[in-house]
């Protein structure tokens, strides 16, 4: 047991690196797409801009008509598989075509997020790493499932971990909402391979949270936590209607629209170049405009008008089942949800509540409040503020939970379950 222990830290030491240089390149494309995009959406031909954002919708159709995992976040699948309820056929294929129709599809300025397809990829690596090693080990298939789950595992923690340079978070990611447990085995994996997908990210990128924040001071034990109390309420609130929204946007879109229609993703592509001509900030994952509400002061017309949108067009564009996640928007959205309290409290908190709704509103949608809670200090470097995130978090979680609030990928995947199921049935009739 001690030999196959270490077989699997210098194993996911390998799909870490693997991963780290495969994200390095993802989240380099996306930050110049981030810079590039502005420009070109205001300053470009508005025809030969609606020319390619069609030419995008076509590829992405064309690319999903090979492989139906391309579509969509890549977060469920993955927990499908690990519940042995899916399974990835063509690993390098969906790696490759995933990983252009990502491109292509945020770069463009779909709204969707880059962590639930870094998941995917850094699986991919892992189940491609096992199957290779397999063609020259003649084993029974029984041992090779049980090591290509391991590597599965140590690549989707990798991918989290590199994209956010936050390897805790990577860790917690896949024991508290993949995994649901863990053992020596997982922790030992898991390790090897977010530390050293990080630290390749961070040799390319230079070692730096993802965003900048200045000191923050953290509350102390005390009647001000009623503040920390508020806010988890609100984003809890404001976080129970976003999974029902995006299964809803699903079901509108799969009633009238074939997933392999170039017509699914059109109208989400056309409405880039209005959006981009008179509300920019909502373009793209959002991480950018994170950064700017982290340095700047939004009023808080502004701040609801940003949300409202942010909303809306992440909800057009997932529903059209586009490559791309939830992940990102979420925590955007958390932050703009954070800053409108700071608005309506005391202005003073502003930058803290900003942090801290985003660590409550994912918690709400996702259900993982320990993952968003880690995931927040390690982006933002604020790790003296860790209980007063805590408490957002575990009162968003709550909030949620007391009004039967399902977490997000898991409605996902039993969506996407109940339509294998029922396309089945009519084969069979």
């Amino acid at each position: 047991m001690k030999f196959f222990r270490l077989q699997l830290f210098i194993e996911g030491l390998i799909v870490g690196i693997a991963t780290g240089f495969l994200i390095a390149l993802l989240r380099f494309i996306l930050d110049e797409a981030d810079i590039i995009r502005p420009e070109i959406l205001q300053t470009s031909n508005p025809i030969l801009i609606l020319i390619y954002l069609i030419l995008v919708a076509i590829i992405l159709a064309k690319f999903i008509s090979i492989d139906s995992q391309i579509a969509g976040s890549g977060i469920p699948q993955l927990k499908g598989v690990l519940q042995n309820r899916m399974r990835v056929t063509h690993w390098f294929r969906l790696l490759i075509l995933k990983f252009i129709a990502t491109i292509l599809a945020i770069a463009s300025g779909f709204s969707l997020g880059r962590a639930g397809l870094s998941v995917q990829f850094g699986s991919c690596v892992g189940i491609g790493f096992e199957r290779l090693k397999d063609q020259f080990k003649d084993r029974q298939i029984s041992r090779r499932k049980y090591n290509e789950r391991f590597l599965l595992i140590a690549g989707a923690a990798a991918g989290l971990a590199s994209i956010f340079s936050a390897p805790l978070a990577g860790m917690i990611f896949c024991i508290e909402e993949l995994q649901k447990k863990s053992s020596a085995e997982v922790l030992t994996v898991t390790l090897a391979s977010t530390v050293s997908s990080v630290w390749i990210v961070d040799v390319l990128f230079g070692a730096r949270p993802v965003f900048n924040v200045n000191q923050i001071s953290s509350f102390d034990l005390g009647i001000d936590y009623l503040y920390l109390i508020a806010l988890g309420i609100f984003c809890g609130i404001l976080g129970m209607g976003f999974t029902k929204c995006l299964i809803l946007s699903l079901d509108f879109y799969d009633k009238h629209v074939k997933l392999t229609s170039a017509t699914r993703f059109i109208p989400a592509a056309i409405l880039i170049l209005p959006i981009g001509i008179f509300l920019p900030e909502i373009l793209g994952c959002g991480n950018v405009l994170v950064s700017e509400m982290l340095s700047k002061n939004f009023a808080i017309e502004l701040l609801a008008i940003l949300f409202i949108g942010k909303f809306l067009f992440t909800m057009i564009c997932f529903g059209s089942n586009a490559p791309g996640g939830i992940f990102l928007p979420l925590l955007v959205l958390g932050a703009i949800a954070g800053s409108i309290f700071a608005k309506l409290i005391d202005e003073n908190f502003l930058v803290m509540f900003t942090v801290f709704g985003m660590a409550g509103y994912f918690a709400s949608v996702v259900k993982a409040p320990i993952t968003g809670s880690i995931l927040i200090m390690e982006i933002t470097g604020t790790f003296d503020c860790l209980m007063n995130v805590l408490c957002v978090s575990m009162i968003a979680f709550l909030i949620s939970d007391l009004a039967g609030g399902i977490p997000a990928y898991d409605a996902l995947l039993n969506r996407s379950l109940r339509k294998s199921r029922n396309f089945s049935d009519k084969k069979s009739v």
